[in-house]
């Protein structure tokens, strides 16, 4: 169940922002206070839907934006690396090309790194797209298997296709009920999504348990797993699903470079699968989807990994010292392997959500049926700070 934490002073949590703000001083952020509302196909709140959950509205990503504090969208507040700003900057030079040959390099590059066969390998315009394709290819016509609440893109992909989705109720640690989803796709099943760690709650499946289930739920449907937040995972119980790719189950493993890389708005992710999956959903994707600019940054970032092992330290100092601050004040949370923390109000949202939003604080939508938890993205130890007091001071107010 969630865990109690012990107490975080501040004191000791300005000496921790002090390390981190050196960090943040040698890499220039892209925003100095992360905020708003989402960017389209950005974190679990895309353009097709406003905050409150419905309606569609076209809302900014992270960036300055008269002091909004913007901690909804799950970004990297770091930006790119400093090798992929160089790369980007070059890059730009040939941007009135087709990247076919860049797309190519990019898929030689991520062959290596998987250790799969290049056909193994598919880009696109981010992971979403490559969401979407999956479920056009391998879900339609019939049944996607998925948890709820988990990221939402699979669901509403399906509207456009003839695809019943079973929707199964997470743990009571915020995860995948694997069991349940192994019932559920015992009749008809298509395809099988497994968001791990799970958007919104950021809880994990332990990593055999998931590795024994895709072995038996592929012998009778594809088996989707998104691991958008492999980077961030410090858990031991963890594993990715990709040797079960190199062992040639039928499973789909997307990655993307929106979070730890810092490229969301660059919009670049990619699939690997069995030769025959990707071809299929191949035929579903857009032509030359991943742009110039995002496939040099991307190859530059993969050699970046002194700032990514920052970013990733940073993380996680920020992600301790917002489950530290929840739990110090009575609220449960879900224990996170992401860039963002999920905590019980024991209320309904929406109303922390708007006053916090006047306050020019921006924090994740509802997401049924947890509409009682507010989930927070991560950010600099400056908008941990300014979070809390922001919080604490509704907090005040509420019980005024």
């Amino acid at each position: 169940m969630r865990k109690e934490t012990t107490r975080l002073g501040r004191r000791q949590f300005l000496r921790w922002a002090g390390s981190a703000g050196a960090f943040a001083g040698t890499v220039p952020l892209i925003l100095a206070h992360s905020t708003g509302s989402t960017p389209a196909h950005s974190g679990t709140e895309p353009a097709r839907r406003s905050e409150s959950g419905s309606g569609k509205t076209h809302a900014a990503g992270s960036g300055t934006d008269s002091g909004v504090l913007r901690l909804n969208a799950n970004e990297n507040p770091y930006g790119p690396s400093p090798a992929a700003r160089r790369a980007i900057e070059k890059a730009i030079t040939e941007s009135n090309r087709y990247p076919i040959a860049e797309e190519a390099e990019l898929i030689g590059v991520l062959a290596e790194k998987h250790d799969l066969p290049r056909e193994q390998v598919l880009p696109g315009c981010g992971s979403t797209e490559l969401l979407r394709v999956a479920v056009a290819a391998l879900a339609a016509p019939g049944r996607l298997i998925l948890a709820e609440p988990t990221y939402e893109d699979p669901v509403w992909y399906s509207g456009a296709f003839d695809i019943k989705c079973i929707k199964v109720p997470l743990d009571g640690e915020g995860a995948h009920d694997l069991p349940a989803m192994e019932r559920a796709a015992e009749k008809d099943a298509n395809l099988v999504y497994v968001c791990n760690p799970n958007n919104p709650t950021g809880a994990l499946v332990d990593g055999k348990k998931l590795q024994a289930f895709v072995r038996r739920v592929s012998k009778r449907a594809t088996v989707l797993v998104d691991e958008a937040y492999h980077d961030y995972i410090n858990d031991p119980r963890y594993a990715s699903m990709v040797p079960l790719v190199a062992e040639g189950l039928p499973v789909v493993v997307t990655r993307t470079f929106s979070k730890i890389y810092g490229m969301a708005g660059l919009r670049l992710g990619y699939a690997l699968g069995g030769k025959k999956t990707l071809e299929r959903m191949a035929a579903h994707i857009t032509f030359s989807g991943a742009n110039m600019l995002a496939i040099h940054a991307a190859m530059a970032s993969l050699n970046d990994r002194a700032f990514l092992e920052r970013c990733r330290k940073e993380n996680e100092r920020a992600r301790d010292y917002l489950q530290h601050a929840f739990t110090e004040r009575g609220y449960p949370v879900f224990q996170s392997q992401t860039n963002f923390v999920m905590f019980r109000l024991g209320s309904d949202v929406r109303e922390l959500i708007a006053d916090l939003k006047k306050a020019g604080i921006r924090v994740g939508r509802p997401f049924p049926p947890l509409t009682d938890h507010c989930r927070v993205s991560l950010g600099t130890p400056e908008q941990m700070e300014q979070f809390v007091e922001g919080f604490d001071r509704w907090r005040r107010a509420a019980a005024a």
